[in-house]
């Protein structure tokens, strides 16, 4: 049993990501992650985007979904990161799902640097701000939002699902790379929807030169990233083409 598991219990899932803490995505996201920390000999920064469900409205906190736990039982997962699917085991119990208690504690501690504040629902502006702090010596930042990127207009309580476009370029301005979560439409081919991304971003300026991971155990999740460091995004393209050939029967690479 891993050491987590023995300290504090959990037994109320306050946050929405702690729901999900443990699941498909989330052994995609830290498999992809350790992989890049060892390759680019870094830590990863990690912004959870973290989302207490009550402030967006009750149908958001009666929602049942979270349970995406299947390759628990498939040894093919074991094979591929033994510590990752240990540590994973446990948090299908939702006692166990606490994420302060789950980053302190986790293996991934040593390739990752995890934020975990909530984001408010009022002064996001200071959230952000506060993990550009807390991120100073990290280079390279993935946001999970609970569904992508917003490119159109949504009220503030519904925009806390989402990465806005003003986030991304914080980072981008204060010299981060960032790799995003985006959740895929099911009304589009993969292309036609990446290709809308690339456009939304085209018209700010904001190019998308690395090759793009779609995760095929996690079908509709997708890892974008950004940088305008020349010499990390060379390192970053590499490390991604070098992840895409070792988990081709997992993850399609795709260049938009």
């Amino acid at each position: 049993m891993t050491n987590y598991l023995c300290l504090t219990i959990n037994h109320s899932i306050k946050f929405m990501q702690q729901r999900y803490l443990g699941d498909i995505h989330d052994f995609q996201k830290f498999m992809f992650l350790k992989f890049l920390s060892c390759e680019l000999k870094q830590k990863i920064g990690l912004n959870w985007y973290l989302v207490d469900p009550k402030k967006i409205g009750e149908k958001e906190v009666n929602k049942k979904d979270g349970e995406k736990r299947y390759f628990l039982k498939k040894n093919e997962f074991k094979h591929i990161d033994r510590k990752i699917f240990d540590e994973f085991v446990m948090l299908k119990f939702k006692k166990f799902r606490n994420i302060n208690t789950f980053t302190k504690n986790t293996h991934l501690c040593k390739y990752v640097s995890f934020y975990n504040k909530k984001i408010p629902l009022l002064n996001r502006e200071k959230w952000l701000n506060d993990s550009l702090n807390f991120f100073k010596k990290n280079n390279v930042i993935f946001l999970d939002p609970d569904n992508g990127l917003l490119k159109n207009k949504k009220s503030k309580k519904i925009s806390l699902k989402y990465v806005l476009l003003s986030d991304i370029e914080s980072y981008l301005h204060n010299r981060k790379t960032v790799i995003f979560t985006q959740f895929q439409s099911f009304n589009k081919t993969n292309l036609m929807y990446l290709s809308e991304i690339k456009n939304y971003f085209k018209m700010k300026n904001i190019n998308i030169t690395c090759p793009v991971v779609i995760n095929r155990t996690a079908p509709n999740t997708i890892f974008i990233s950004l940088s305008r460091d020349k010499r990390i995004k060379l390192k970053l393209a590499r490390s991604i083409k070098k992840y895409g050939l070792i988990n081709k029967n997992r993850v399609k690479l795709v260049t938009i």
